[in-house]
């Protein structure tokens, strides 16, 4: 195998020249085709003796930008896509940590990125792609490129909402992309149905595995999500067969009955990852298409994508939590106590820590933040051995499976207890009528706010919750929205409900 991830391209494109790659609402684009619009953009970087310099993505999802992600790698420097829709104001903080060598838009963009990077070299895609290149002068950038260098940089807010650079170089999305390929068999029949933003590390082996196996993946327009059913339709068009997608998209399907009202999918293998899947949801998946294969996925993306890992082997009750399961290849995981002793007993909460060729390389730009959370394994005195603090708590069930409890700032004390709120959530999830769930905690009132969505009454609610709880762990406050409020990333936004529900 390869030790970049342009080596995959290298040999796919070989053995599958022709065949389809990726597909987008506007194209379709072989392997053939995707290494040579990356060699242009490739070479039009390396025209600008651009080397190991950080280079800004401004485009939607799209091919052309899959396409970008691999010439900013074959050219030896690395990529950082954002969010088109993200405010004027985070960008600029973003511009002013990366200090990006150039930014590569489109067409339909070109006119708001030059009136947002006035002092920054602008590229338009389509203008690139059809001047002349010399392919010989990449492959020679190409062979002083090694597996530790940056690919990408991926910015994910803070515990302040300032924007993190994550640094990811290619040996960790190599390992990433070989391990999940051999574990879920993923080969040149499979065809990804991808719903994360590429911006988003839940969409890496959507955009790399293709490379390795020579699969498929379309590029489902996310705006199509606000009509599932057109999700579906297209799924079905494209013959999608393995979803990797986050657990409030799957629930979208199961709490709006979507499985038994329309044509069956192809599906052989559907995993999840980047928050806690409600067990009565999968189990609604799983009762629809019982032979498919289902997995929970962890993992920050401080770990590229995940670094745990369970595939479903066993009916769970809708009350239960799923277990995140046992490390992925090539990477350990220890839970530390609050002394830094490590914890190996069962039912004993710690703090989920990771070392392994996974980690990032810290934050960009920013060692101060690195060095609270990338740091030195306190098992190990002998020599540097850095693992990576996730600020999550998990422990080990009985079957020595690994299972997530919540965020560290989410384990709070109330009249002398410690409460998990994730546990306050696993509750009301798992009763009908409960279709997304997010409880906060007011620390001036000392009061739990559950705030859901769904068509049960809060008294109701409250009469269930209360034979399920104990009476510490009751919400103080049960709120009924209209809707759940999500992030950029599908997740439910605790901040932005902690702003609506909790007063200043």
């Amino acid at each position: 195998m390869g030790r970049l991830v342009i080596d995959y391209l290298e040999d796919t494109r070989l053995k599958y020249p022709d065949k389809t790659a990726f597909i987008d609402k506007d194209r379709t684009i072989t392997f053939s085709g995707l290494y040579d619009e990356a060699i242009h953009i490739a070479f039009e970087l390396i025209k600008m003796r651009l080397f190991k310099r950080p280079v800004l993505m401004f485009m939607d999802k799209s091919i052309s930008l899959i396409s970008c992600f691999l010439g900013a790698a074959y050219s030896g420097n690395f990529y950082s896509p954002v969010d088109t829709k993200m405010p004027e104001e985070r960008i600029r903080k973003i511009v002013r940590t990366l200090e990006p060598a150039v930014v590569i838009t489109d067409r339909i963009h070109e006119e708001a990125v030059r009136s947002i990077f006035t002092d920054i070299v602008v590229f338009v895609f389509e203008d690139i792609i059809n001047r002349p290149i010399d392919v010989t002068s990449v492959l020679e950038v190409k062979n002083n490129i090694i597996d530790t260098d940056i690919l990408y940089v991926l910015f994910t807010s803070g515990s302040t909402g300032d924007p993190k650079g994550v640094i990811i170089n290619h040996r960790a999305v190599v390992d990433f992309t070989d391990w999940i390929s051999e574990c879920y068999g993923f080969d040149d029949t499979t065809v990804f149905g991808n719903q994360a933003q590429l911006y988003f590390d839940l969409s890496i082996q959507d955009v790399y595995a293709p490379l390795r196996n020579g699969s498929e993946t379309v590029l489902i327009s996310n705006r199509l999500y606000s009509s599932p059913v057109r999700v579906w339709k297209t799924l079905l068009q494209h013959r999608v067969n393995t979803l990797v997608w986050i657990p409030s998209m799957l629930s979208l399907f199961a709490n709006l009955n979507i499985l038994e009202n329309v044509q069956k999918a192809s599906l052989r293998c559907v995993l999840f990852c980047g928050e806690v899947m409600p067990v009565r949801l999968l189990n609604y998946w799983i009762g629809n298409y019982p032979d498919t294969i289902f997995a929970n996925l962890y993992g920050p993306t401080e770990c590229t994508e995940a670094c745990t890992y369970y595939t479903i082997d066993r009916k769970f009750e809708d009350n239960e939590v799923l277990p995140i399961g046992k490390p992925c290849e090539n990477c350990e995981v220890i839970l530390l106590g609050e002394d830094n002793r490590v914890i190996d007993d069962t039912d004993v909460t710690g703090e989920l820590c990771v070392r392994g060729t996974c980690l990032s390389c810290g934050y960009y730009g920013d060692p101060d933040q690195t060095d609270k959370v990338f740091v030195q394994n306190p098992a190990n005195d002998r020599y540097t051995d850095l693992i990576y603090r996730t600020g999550d708590l998990a422990h080990y069930n009985e079957q020595r499976q690994l299972v997530y409890d919540c965020r560290k700032d989410h384990q709070i004390k109330i009249r002398g207890y410690r409460v998990e709120l994730g546990e306050i959530e696993a509750a009301a999830s798992s009763l009908e009528g409960v279709s997304y769930s997010c409880c906060l905690f007011d620390g001036r009132s000392e009061s739990l706010i559950l705030a859901y969505t769904g068509n049960a009454e809060p008294d109701v609610l409250k009469q269930s919750l209360v034979l399920m709880l104990q009476d510490y762990m009751m919400p103080t406050y049960l709120k009924r929205l209209d809707h759940m409020i999500f992030n950029n990333n599908g997740k439910i936004d605790r901040k932005a409900l902690a702003s609506l529900l909790i007063p200043d």
